[in-house]
Formats: structure tokens, sequence, C-alpha cells
């Protein structure tokens, strides 16, 4: 199982390879959201990187303040996808409309892709129309699942049936619930969760002390005042605090006090990929005992 880190920059990767060059992580691009960091990723750093994916950036074009359109649309996607083909493993459909109806768009732009001879990957959106099973008939080996519709377990699990002994590999957009992961055959997922949880002050922790099989902590690390009365789990108030501050130091060989300092959000970061390593090596684990199928082709 592959969790895909989606906007990690190039100063997170090498610090990541610095501390633990026997991990290469799992990283997705949004056409989107290029940078100047592009040709690196690609041509500089490949070493350090396990498998890179590309996204078309239609989650950007859905949900950005301002007009991106003339950036972000079918054509100049499908230009950047054929000349960087050779850079990803694969790459998604532009889905440019997210709606329970978006079905013929998304299917016209991604026969569109394919004339180029492109192979992208198809997204549903809609999990209870006819999408799933013209993919599945048409022969697809991976799917990407982008539903909004998909907001609870049984609903994936509704999804995962229609997929039974397909052996069609499913891609999870932007979720990493642990239920939804160790309960059905994912074969991959993207998070963006290790920079945003890190800028809101969060950290999350895979606690070994922690009963269960899932063992993840969320805590948040205080560098402002907390005046509300919610239940979150504050750093000062956190039942393994001397055993987080012990990990943080033998691990990054940072303190609490490097985490509440100027470079305190990038720290965060940097503790949260590798968070999302371990979640990533556990989901493996659980599938494997489950009998899914695990290999990367």
């Amino acid at each position: 199982m592959r969790i895909y880190q989606a906007s990690l920059n190039l100063r997170t990767l090498l610090h990541f390879y610095k501390l633990f060059p026997e991990i290469k992580l799992n990283i997705l691009r949004s056409f989107g959201q290029l940078s100047n960091q592009e040709y690196s990723f690609h041509n500089k750093h490949g070493d350090k990187i396990n498998s890179m994916i590309l996204d078309s950036g239609c989650f950007t074009l859905n949900y950005a303040k301002e007009d991106v359109s003339a950036k972000i649309n079918l054509p100049n996607y499908g230009d950047y996808a054929l000349t960087t083909i050779n850079s990803f493993d694969w790459q998604f459909n532009f889905d440019s409309d997210f709606s329970n109806n978006g079905f013929p768009t998304n299917l016209r732009n991604l026969k569109w892709l394919e004339t180029m001879g492109l192979k992208p990957v198809p997204v549903v959106h809609d999990i209870y129309g006819n999408e799933i099973s013209y993919y599945i008939s048409h022969g697809y080996k991976r799917v990407a699942l982008g539903s909004k519709q998909i907001k609870s377990n049984k609903t994936l699990g509704l999804v995962m049936n229609k997929f039974r002994r397909t052996k069609t590999k499913i891609h999870l957009f932007g979720n990493t619930k642990f239920e939804l992961l160790a309960n059905y055959p994912i074969h991959s997922c993207d998070t963006a969760m290790w920079a945003r949880t890190g800028g809101y002050g969060f950290i999350n922790y895979w606690n070994p002390k922690r009963k269960g099989v899932n063992k993840t902590d969320r805590i948040y690390m205080q560098e402002y005042l907390n005046p509300d009365k919610s239940k979150r789990t504050t750093y000062s108030k956190y039942r393994y605090k001397s055993d987080l501050d012990e990990f943080l130091w033998n691990t990054f060989k940072i303190t609490y006090q490097d985490i509440m300092g100027s470079e305190g959000a990038y720290l965060k970061m940097l503790v949260n990929t590798f968070y999302y390593v371990q979640l990533e090596r556990t989901i493996t684990k659980i599938h494997e005992l489950k009998g899914f199928d695990t290999s990367d082709v």
C-alpha cells in the first residue's frame, strides 16, 4: 500500500532523505501547483523517491478563489503530461467536472488524453451511477475514487464491493482514515496533511503504547494561547509527553523548544511526513495478513 505525499517541497524531501536514506517517499505532484522545483524532482533527486505520480490540478481548478482556467485546462495538462510521461509512474485524468453528473465531460477528457498516447487513470465522482461499471467493463486496471459521496466505512464498502474480483487497483483521493485503509484493499491514497496538520499546529505521532492497532495520536503543540475548550490533545497535558520528547530527539534530534521556534512549522511537517511512512507500513502489513494484493505493478 502506498501513501503519496502531495505538495511535498524539495526542502522536506532532502532533509527527510538525509535523516532516513533507507526510506524513499511516494510523491504526488499537481499540475495545478507546479513550481521551479519540478526540474529537481524529475532530474536531480529521483534516487530519493520511490514513486511519483501526476495529478491534473482539477481540485485547484474547482476550488481556487480566482479563475485559473487559463492555466489549468485540458490542452495544457495534456501537453505537460505527454512531455513528462517518463517522469511519473502514472497520471490522472483531467476530471474537471466534480459534480455527480460530470461523467460525460470527464470521459470525453479521458478519451482525448488517450488519443494523445497517454494512459490516464480515470477518477470516479458518482459512485451510484454508471462510472464504475464502465471502467470495469472497459478494462481499466487502475481507478481513482474522488467522490465526495464517500463519507463513511459503509459507502466505501459499497464501492469496493463493485470492484470485487476485478483485480482493479484503487487509489483513494485525499483520504488516509485508518479504518478505511485497513478494512479495504486500497492500493494507494494521497495526503497533504503532512503540511496542513503542521501548519495548524499539530503533529501526528505513532504511539507504540496506545492500545489497539491504530496507534495514532494527534497532538496540538500550543504555539498560541488556546482559549477554546475543545477536546483536542495538547502537548502540555499529553499523557505520553516524555515518550514523545524522546521520540522527537532520537528520531529527528529536535526538542519541543525547536518546534516552538522560528522553524517550528517546517519541523512539524517533517515529523508528520515520517508519521505517514509509519502508517503506510502498518496498513501494508494489515493488507498482507488479509491477503489483499499489495504488489506495486
